[in-house]
């Protein structure tokens, strides 16, 4: 027994501490940081290269293909150089060079004048200053002509001399022309009327004066060779290029080429990697923001947020696993990826919203985790089947309650699935086979099967480890077969009846505010299953026999009514019923006051009555649906308690029950609202109209015996009239 307090203990301490931090945020952080974590592990090693180990010279044991497209910009640079090389200089004319060379022709032209004119000098004397001054290299020849002709005819050579050498550089002499023009000088002096000594003396000063007056222009050249290099575009190594072919000699340029696709491990690249902490970074954000505005209960329920991430977690092991496939070359084996098992088990144990939302998240992570037919890191063709996938479990799961369902579901989710493969398949363009797709449409069958087999399987290991109740477990428990049903009807057939009226209430009530309407309806199956250890000393159970509160004090009767609500919750606990249920059980009265008993001691006893001891342990409610079925518990009992329950009756009943609750402070440990009291008031008065409703009394079958035929309409009760409450 010792053992047992300890062990129970210790259960109560745990329970205690998860109550405590299951709405913590620190806890939510934690989970937060797992995941992320986790989902890194699980993709890092789709994303992370596969390295080569070559070497200069070796040959290639197969093809090497490019992972990714990059620029090279080493071969780009390269081709820019070569192409800004093609372009030519550019020369421009300038003509201060062929006035500077006719002014040094003319100021030759005044040394000869000036020499010949000096009578001081000898003739030997002459010849020696003409060479010396004259800035051009002669002929010996020349100089002696010079000193045989009068000035008249030196200044005629000075004239047709500086005429040619001034035509042909006007026109522009470059340095590759240069010959061509020095050849026109011959060609100009074929019809000159000099005579044959001064033509040639007028040849050798032109050729001498004539040089390239093109120069050239390196601002127009540059900026020319610049466009040349801004012409040239980027080179790439494309995607799923074949840098060296099986049996090739890998070569230095192929060796850098490796290098710069990240296939070398001295080379590897770090930003896939940090591309894949911000992509999880935003899968983690996005799904915050999204549990932050939204209305749901896992906005504050640290236990649906964490089975929430189990599931999410173990669809992205399964795709891991799928993905193996892939490395065994088996094609296309990633559209029978189980993406739908998620989103219907979510659709199930959560909501349909966020089981869509995350459709949208599973079909990114499939496109990075089944990327092993792609040398890109995502391959959304199957990031979209996937989407579509889970997308199409939510959307036809609903609210199912039946298993059939989920596997109605799975067809469906596989036919939506084939639509979208083939989709995919043809908008890729890429050929392919009827084998081929043959083999994609049988992987999009077995998905949809795969997943619902999966969630009913996993389903009920959600629902043990999490104490999460599914629609399907509600109307399992709902069974009248279930053995604690049966022996609240064999045992306590009034509290039988009485919870089925309960039931019916509660679950109107729920439903209109927005609550669990069957979680209401089963929890009020059970909720006075704790009558049954002692079903007489409970009203609705004595039938002919007395009552025996009327021979026990008002204490112990109150002892024995205050009980029902521990033994029901202990039974239920026992028979490892959901947690909800056994909270409904135990907190439907909340910390009530049995008024009765408590007014009926105080008037036998001259002592004073303290009130805590006619007061139910409570808890006090805790969710909308434990207090919606205890105020139907009370309602119900208070009506059938009525001779004559007329509308307006029940409707004072109802509101004044719903009162006295809320004013002895039954309602502030869960969240319903005014508002919402007053839905629940309306919604049990209308049900209630329907039971109790107004009925003919028939007269019995002597009185109808004792008139002739055709006078019964005469003698019958009139219909008695009812208001409308509506």
């Amino acid at each position: 027994m010792k053992k047992r307090i300890n062990v129970d203990g210790d259960i109560s301490r745990w329970g205690r501490f998860w109550n405590k931090w299951k709405d913590h945020g620190l806890v939510r952080t934690v989970i937060y940081v797992a995941l992320g974590l986790i989902l890194y592990l699980l993709m890092i090693g789709n994303i992370a290269p596969d390295f080569v180990d070559v070497q200069v010279g070796s040959r290639a044991e197969q093809d090497i293909i490019s992972p990714v497209t990059v620029v090279d910009e080493e071969a780009t640079e390269r081709a820019r150089e070569r192409a800004a090389r093609e372009v030519a200089p550019v020369y421009i004319l300038d003509p201060s060079i062929t006035e500077n060379q006719v002014a040094n022709l003319e100021r030759a032209f005044d040394v000869i004048k000036e020499t010949l004119t000096n009578d001081n000098l000898s003739r030997e004397e002459k010849r020696q200053q003409l060479k010396e001054r004259i800035p051009y290299e002669l002929s010996d020849e020349a100089y002696d002509i010079f000193l045989n002709h009068s000035l008249e005819e030196i200044e005629t050579l000075k004239q047709f001399t500086r005429s040619i050498v001034y035509e042909i550089m006007y026109a522009g002499v470059k340095t590759d022309t240069l010959e061509a023009a020095l050849q026109e000088v011959n060609n100009s002096l074929i019809l000159s009327t000099l005579d044959s000594d001064l033509r040639k003396v007028s040849q050798e000063m032109a050729k001498a004066s004539i040089v390239p007056n093109y120069v050239l222009d390196p601002e127009e050249t540059e900026r020319l060779r610049q466009e040349a290099r801004e012409q040239v575009r980027p080179i790439e190594i494309r995607e799923g290029e074949i840098i060296v072919a099986e049996g090739d000699i890998v070569t230095q340029e192929i060796y850098r080429k490796l290098g710069k696709v990240g296939l070398l491990s001295e080379s590897a690249n770090l930003y896939p990697y940090l591309g894949l902490a911000l992509f999880i970074g935003l899968i983690l954000a996005f799904i915050a923001c999204y549990i932050h505005y939204s209305d749901l209960p896992i906005k504050k329920d640290n236990t649906q947020f964490l089975m929430y991430i189990v599931i999410f977690i173990l669809n992205v092991v399964f795709l891991k696993v799928v993905s193996i496939g892939q490395v065994l070359d088996y094609h296309g084996i990633g559209f029978m990826a189980p993406v739908a098992f998620a989103t219907m088990s979510m659709t199930m144990l959560l909501h349909q919203r966020i089981a869509l939302f995350s459709s949208f998240l599973f079909g990114l992570i499939a496109a990075i985790i089944l990327n092993g037919e792609t040398t890109r890191y995502m391959d959304f063709t199957y990031g979209l089947v996937a989407m579509f996938s889970g997308a199409a479990g939510a959307f036809f799961l609903g609210n199912a309650t039946r298993k059939t369902r989920i596997l109605q579901a799975g067809f469906v989710v596989s036919v939506v699935t084939v639509c979208a493969v083939v989709t995919m398949i043809m908008l890729t363009q890429s050929p392919f086979g009827w084998l081929d797709l043959a083999q994609y449409v049988a992987y999009g069958l077995m998905s949809g099967i795969l997943a619902s087999v999966l969630t009913i399987g996993i389903m009920p290991f959600f629902e043990a480890a999490f104490g999460i109740l599914s629609p399907m477990k509600l109307i399992e428990l709902s069974n009248p077969n279930q053995p604690l049903l049966r022996k609240i009807l064999l045992e306590a057939p009034g509290t039988y009846h009485h919870s089925v009226m309960v039931a019916n209430l509660a679950e109107a009530a729920a439903e209109a505010v927005g609550a669990n309407g069957l979680l209401a309806r089963v929890g009020a199956y059970y909720h006075d299953v704790g009558k049954t250890k002692r079903p007489h000393f409970f009203i609705e159970n004595q039938f002919n026999m007395d009552n025996p509160h009327d021979k026990i004090a008002p204490q112990l009767s109150a002892t024995i009514i205050t009980a029902h609500t521990r033994d029901g919750a202990q039974m239920l606990r026992e028979h490892k019923f959901p947690k909800a249920i056994c909270d409904i059980a135990e907190q439907h009265h909340g910390t009530t006051l049995l008024k009765y008993f408590y007014h009926k001691a105080k008037e036998g006893s001259d002592c004073q009555v303290n009130e805590s001891d006619f007061r139910y342990d409570g808890p006090k409610a805790q969710f909308k649906e434990s207090a919606i079925v205890g105020i139907a518990d009370s309602v119900e009992a208070a009506v059938r308690s009525l001779s004559k329950p007329t509308p307006e009756r029940i409707e004072n009943i109802v509101r004044q029950i719903i009162k006295d609750r809320l004013e002895d402070g039954q309602f502030n440990e869960c969240d319903l609202t005014l508002k919402e009291l007053d839905t629940i008031a309306k919604v049990i008065c209308e049900t209630l109209k329907g039971i109790f409703h107004s009925r003919i009394e028939y007269p019995d079958e002597t009185l109808r015996k004792a008139h002739p035929k055709g006078r019964e309409d005469k003698q019958a009760p009139k219909l008695p009239k009812v208001e409308n409450q509506s």
